[in-house]
């Protein structure tokens, strides 16, 4: 049972690092996305 139970535990923490990750990684696609249309 306590396997299972850090299994679990260790997949939500990467899912919560992954979600973090995009969302970073989206924040900066659309600030530079905004920073392009800028200079053309």
């Amino acid at each position: 049972m306590s396997t299972t139970n850090k299994t679990n535990t260790w997949k939500l923490i990467l899912q919560l690092i992954v979600a973090a990750l995009s969302a970073i990684a989206t924040t900066l696609g659309v600030t530079s996305c905004m920073g392009a249309y800028v200079y053309f």
